[in-house]
């Protein structure tokens, strides 16, 4: 990408998610294909997490999916100024709650809103949900991993799938009762597992 080409502005897509590639990104410095590549890669990785982040305090979809479009433009004009050493998603986050405050004092009407201080504490229990959320994703990836082939795989059909309790009893020509005692199993090992892997990492 050269300094002179023109780019165009991050675009939503559908349910408030935003859809980014190298030939998308707009205003601000120029900067090489590396560098905006890598834009392109961390917002595409946490789009999900920031748009969540954003429903948890603003007041509608309507209002979430206009501070997430917004919220897309600051980040990549400020793009120049992000610390690869800093997490991306509270980065974005951050920019993410000075633009719900923007949204809110234009729209303000006696009382609809949060005050600002109760916003910011909703705000940092959002993050650390978020953050929580996705270390027992992880962690359950990981613990998935440990089960028996056959047990993966009757888990994997269950919820991936979404296949019924009962139409998997019938496929496998097994007991219906047979098969929710299975899985009511292998659930049960996977939340021991994943809290286990928890704990550990809270307490190595």
């Amino acid at each position: 990408m050269g300094g002179g080409a023109t780019r165009k502005p991050p675009s939503a897509v559908g349910e408030g998610t935003l859809s980014l590639t190298s030939r998308d990104i707009s205003v601000g410095r120029p900067l090489d294909t590396i560098d905006s590549g890598r834009f392109v890669q961390l917002f595409a990785q946490h789009q999900r997490g920031i748009h969540a982040y954003i429903c948890s305090l603003a007041s509608s979809r309507s209002d979430a999916d206009d501070v997430m479009q917004e919220t897309s433009l600051v980040l990549w004009r400020k793009w120049g100024e992000y610390d690869s050493t800093r997490d991306f998603r509270r980065w974005a986050c951050g920019i993410a709650f000075k633009e719900v405050l923007k949204l809110r004092r234009k729209a303000a009407t006696g009382g609809r809103y949060f005050s600002d201080e109760l916003l910011e504490q909703i705000s940092v229990e959002a993050i650390r949900q978020s953050e929580d959320l996705e270390r027992r994703q992880v962690a359950l990836t990981v613990c998935l991993q440990k089960l028996s082939e056959k047990d993966r795989e009757l888990i994997e059909r269950r919820y991936q799938a979404k296949t019924t309790a009962r139409q998997l009893a019938e496929d496998l020509g097994r007991p219906a009762s047979t098969v929710y005692k299975a899985l009511s199993r292998i659930r049960d090992a996977l939340f021991d597992c994943v809290e286990r892997k928890l704990a550990q990492e809270s307490h190595p």
